[in-house]
């Protein structure tokens, strides 16, 4: 972990290396059925009121790492005038739950916007194991550059199910406009499938917002694009970070400088780390700059402008990156969640001066407190290291089958074998299956190939990893930890997700605008639901295997 000499460190330095710290280096399938949830069996409590218009435009919003947990830790200290506030108080409010166990950015929101599982749309994680490089992107294919980063790779092409995107492209002939823009390549080209308009996220190489060739095959952004990096360059934003109401934090949450964050206490300086550039995404700025750019594409698109309804899809990271390095009870998070608030409330504000417009504001996934925190408190919790979790398994093979090679690596949430492993996937399986859970933090291990006999168990937690797994899994062994454990970002401290239990899998969902009415839920409801209520709200059908209702709170559009 590198550091710096002055009193502000390589904070975001941090998070580059934790793509990293997951990682452990050393076809065509059968479709698995999609997972039911309760909810899905239970008919609404009232029927939907008629609306009077449709919405010209509808738009996702994924706060990256927003857990219902962490909604209700920050709605009391958002303004009485913030759109967060004014979704949960007048509009639609649910709580719902991903119904799989790999609650990681990637799966999240490829679920969102398909409707079904990671076991069949096939995005398992955010990254996986690669015998040449140790881990890769789900979204790299290794052949579609990003423009101004030759080396960058992104693009959608591993995704197996359908869009809500890719269903209003292919019932408008091409004629609707659709967006899909976030600070993250995966949370920008996933919820918005194989053929939009614009799929843009920001690289820290191109030093600005750009695409992949996948979507601009001519290698030239389009002109909008082009004008907005011109016209807002990152450099001038790089700034120390202060916070804006240091007492309003204290009061709430204690003192700045708390155990198990990697970086306590402010003022936060990108300029100080390694690469400025990258260490911009954990910044307020990152967010404000994100929210601008969306924006822009929205008037350049002429998104909402005709008949034909329009999608946006925007996903902003900036909460996951902060809460990463200071978890969610922190003055960071909290500092840099009134910031994007404040300009949601702008931005939305201009979309509904444009027209009828309806939003879906949720998140990707939850995460667990600083394990110093839930431990001073009561609970538990702690940091597995990929290297002893790789360091176990292959010591627990040696004992098993004789001293060899047998573990390639570990990428959260998989062991992968080596060849030699898989030649005696069964026997090796059977060892790691009795040793893995006596590693301090590990509940469970399965095997990756029986992930439709999970799906089929009558135990929670197995269903959730079945959910999890496509039949031709990207790793052989998948590993479940315990409550308030979880792969380490860093040997510094942070906080992660990406586990079955509550706190990552339990989310907010809030509507409100054109034909949504307030409706709410006392009970957690299925959130692949929410490609569903996309579709309801751009009247076209849902994606294949997505739940058949839409979320409560989603009006009858007109004939």
């Amino acid at each position: 972990m590198t550091e710096t000499t002055t009193g502000t460190p390589h904070w975001v330095l941090a998070f580059t290396l934790a793509a990293a710290a997951a990682v452990a280096p050393a076809c065509a399938t059968t479709q698995p059925q999609p997972p039911t949830t309760a909810d899905e069996a239970k008919a609404p409590t009232e029927p939907p009121s008629q609306a009077s218009m449709a919405p010209k435009l509808v738009v996702l919003i994924v706060l990256d790492q927003f857990g219902s947990w962490v909604l209700n830790e920050h709605l009391p200290l958002l303004p009485s005038d913030s759109v967060i506030r004014r979704a949960y108080e007048d509009g639609a409010f649910h709580t719902a739950e991903f119904p799989y166990a790999s609650t990681q950015t990637a799966p999240g929101h490829a679920s969102l916007a398909t409707g079904v599982a990671p076991a069949v749309h096939g995005i398992v994680a955010n990254s996986i194991y690669d015998t040449q490089t140790g881990s890769r992107r789900t979204v790299d294919d290794r052949k579609h550059a990003v423009l101004g980063n030759p080396k960058r790779f992104v693009s959608p092409t591993q995704l197996r199910a359908q869009t809500v995107a890719d269903i209003l492209s292919e019932q408008t002939a091409g004629a609707a406009r659709i967006v899909g823009i976030s600070m993250k390549g995966r949370s920008a080209v996933l919820p918005v499938g194989q053929k939009p308009n614009a799929a843009v996220f920001y690289d820290s190489v191109a030093r600005g917002m750009t695409t992949s060739t996948f979507y601009a095959p001519k290698g030239r952004l389009t002109e909008w694009l082009r004008d907005f990096n011109k016209a807002n360059p990152v450099e001038p934003l790089l700034q120390a970070w202060e916070p804006e109401d240091p007492a309003r934090w204290e009061q709430h949450f204690g003192q700045d400088d708390r155990a198990g964050e990697m970086y306590p206490a402010f003022p936060h300086d990108p300029r100080e780390a390694d690469d400025p550039w990258y260490a911009f995404s954990g910044t307020p700025e990152s967010s404000e700059y994100l929210i601008a750019a969306a924006y822009a594409a929205v008037k350049a698109e002429r998104m909402g402008m005709d008949e034909v309804p329009d999608f946006l899809a925007l996903g902003i990271s900036g909460t996951d990156i902060v809460g990463h390095v200071w978890g969610a009870r922190s003055w960071e998070y909290a500092d840099n969640l009134s910031r994007i608030d404040r300009a949601l409330t702008r931005f939305v504000r201009l979309l509904e001066a444009r027209g009828p417009v309806a939003f879906v504001l949720t998140a990707d996934h939850g995460v667990a407190d600083l394990p110093e925190r839930a431990i001073a408190e009561g609970g538990t919790g702690g940091r597995l290291q990929s290297k002893t979790l790789r360091d176990e398994a292959e010591r627990a093979a040696d004992e098993a089958l004789g001293a060899g090679d047998w573990i390639a690596g570990y990428v959260s949430p998989l062991l992968t074998y080596t060849a030699a492993g898989k030649e005696r996937h069964e026997d090796l399986t059977r060892a790691l299956d009795k040793a893995m859970p006596s590693v301090q933090g590990v509940r469970a291990a399965y095997d990756a190939r029986e992930g439709a006999t999970l799906r089929a168990s009558n135990r929670r937690i197995e269903r959730l990893v079945g959910a999890s797994l496509p039949d031709d899994p990207p790793g052989d062994l998948y590993l479940v930890s315990e409550p308030g454990w979880f792969d380490a970002i860093s040997e510094n401290g942070g906080t992660n997700h990406g586990t079955p239990w509550d706190y990552d899998r339990l989310v907010p969902v809030l509507m409100w605008g054109t034909a949504i009415e307030r409706r709410t839920s006392e009970e957690t409801l299925n959130v692949l639901r929410v490609a569903t209520t996309l579709a309801a709200l751009l009247d076209i059908p849902p994606p294949a295997d997505a739940p058949k209702s839409p979320l409560p709170g989603v009006m009858r559009l007109p004939d």
